[in-house]
């Protein structure tokens, strides 16, 4: 009972100054979320190599090395995306949380050593060019790179980052798909012509209690 009482008085607490789409997002989760060993405010979620709990958190982080820092301030690192369906999460946790309709967010996904200043190639494939970085995705199910990415288009865009968006696409300086990847340096900044693919967070994830 006393665990309960804990958990409720934690969830008043984050719910108290959020949206009404995104305290439905919780209210939504919760109770899947407690029972499986993770916080109110994080997801449950079940990979073949086990349960996880993921949380988008928000915030402007231009290089992918300091939100990763802020992974681990929370016992967690940056999460890889395990299929379709955690990319589709994602994206509507994020947009629940901001004003804005697109932007863009780290997850734990780097280039491989082999594919390093590679251009897509039979070998470096957008399957094949990326890696997860959490030690908890598997396979490529989440590898939803944009249409001719990755390209490493200056031979140094060793990260990737997710856009999420409120259209099917977002017009800034070309043409991006949402819920999908595309390649870039691992330190970013955007300017005023290409804002709507400013940094809104990164994706935390970490072991399941239970």
């Amino acid at each position: 009972m006393k665990s309960l009482l804990i958990i409720a008085i934690l969830v008043v607490s984050t719910l108290a100054d959020c949206s009404n789409e995104w305290k439905a997002l919780l209210n939504g989760q919760m109770e899947e979320s407690t029972s499986n060993g993770c916080e109110a405010d994080w997801k449950f979620v079940r990979r073949p190599s086990g349960g996880f709990c993921m949380k988008v958190f928000t915030g402007f982080i231009g290089d992918i090395a300091d939100a990763e820092k802020a992974c681990k301030t929370v016992g967690a690192t940056l999460s890889g995306l395990q299929n379709k369906d955690e990319a589709l999460y994602i994206q509507k946790a994020i947009l629940a949380q901001v004003t804005v309709d697109s932007g863009s967010l780290w997850t734990g996904i780097k280039r491989t050593d082999k594919c390093m200043k590679q251009k897509l190639t039979a070998t470096c494939t957008n399957l094949t060019s990326f890696e997860w970085t959490d030690g908890a995705t598997t396979g490529t199910g989440g590898m939803l790179f944009q249409i001719g990415q990755p390209d490493n288009k200056d031979l140094n865009q060793n990260c990737a980052l997710f856009m999420a968006s409120k259209t099917p696409t977002v017009i800034a300086r070309g043409t991006y798909f949402a819920a999908s990847y595309e390649d870039t340096g691992c330190v970013v900044e955007f300017q005023k012509e290409n804002i709507a693919r400013n940094m809104l967070g990164y994706v935390c994830l970490k072991k399941a209690e239970k």
